[in-house]
């Protein structure tokens, strides 16, 4: 008999990085995310060089996990299937609390993840709601996490896609648009991917493992990777050469 495998272990490491490591350079500003800012004192020039994940966002996913399979008009969709995504930040002293579902529920012409799905999370409790911003279907015409306008490299695929992670970059420039210039304090964010039995999308599938409806190996697509660099860089225009 051949011998037995040990069973892998799950990675239960909170660190997903969103948009790649703070060692990679930002495709906004030509700038190194972990470089430090001429007379800044030490501090970085990007105020969120990498966008981790967070044990506490894993616990928020897996009440609205809950709620969305009590949703009876959701689980008797047996073909959905889309990606659910949860933030947090704080940008000039004022604290986010962002939840945001990919692609568009067209059955019922409305986002995936609705306000009430959002009951019974203790973390933060309360204090967060959904966004759907209009995600741009070309290079241009995007923002950053502090609402200033940035462009694509023409080179980036798929940039249309209305994934999760963009949403809630896109929702929070949207809220700190007019707020007081002062650094990201933080921002954090985890994602989950929601994939009824009878899907045939080989992108949801590609993360979703065997038996479950819903899978913790969910992270940022290849197209979100291209684009979170360009939405989280917070380096001011007029800093830009």
């Amino acid at each position: 008999m051949p011998p037995k495998k040990k069973p892998q272990k799950p990675d239960r490491a909170p660190n997903l990085l969103h948009g790649g490591n703070k060692s990679h350079t930002c495709p906004r500003c030509d700038a190194s995310r972990s470089k430090k800012g001429t007379g800044t004192g030490g501090k970085l020039l990007h105020s969120i060089p990498e966008v981790a994940d967070s044990a506490q966002l894993r616990n928020v996913l897996v009440a609205i996990d809950r709620n969305l399979r009590q949703d009876r008009d959701l689980v008797g969709n047996t073909k959905a299937s889309f990606m659910m995504g949860v933030l947090e930040a704080k940008v000039a002293g004022r604290e986010y609390f962002l939840v945001a579902s990919s692609g568009w529920d067209r059955d019922r012409e409305t986002a995936w993840i609705q306000d009430k799905h959002l009951g019974g999370i203790s973390y933060r409790k309360g204090r967060w709601e959904t966004v759907t911003p209009k995600v741009p279907a070309t290079h241009t015409g995007w923002w950053t996490i502090r609402g200033e306008k940035v462009d694509l490299d023409s080179k980036v695929a798929n940039v249309q896609m209305a994934c999760a992670a963009v949403k809630l970059l896109l929702g929070l420039g949207e809220k700190t648009k007019d707020r007081e210039w002062k650094a990201v304090e933080y921002l954090r964010m985890s994602e989950m991917v929601f994939v009824g039995p009878d899907t045939n999308d080989p992108k949801m599938r590609k993360w979703h493992g065997q038996g479950a409806t819903s899978s913790w190996t969910a992270h940022s697509c290849d197209a979100c990777q291209a684009r979170i660099p360009y939405l989280i860089c917070d380096v001011p225009a007029n800093q830009i050469s």
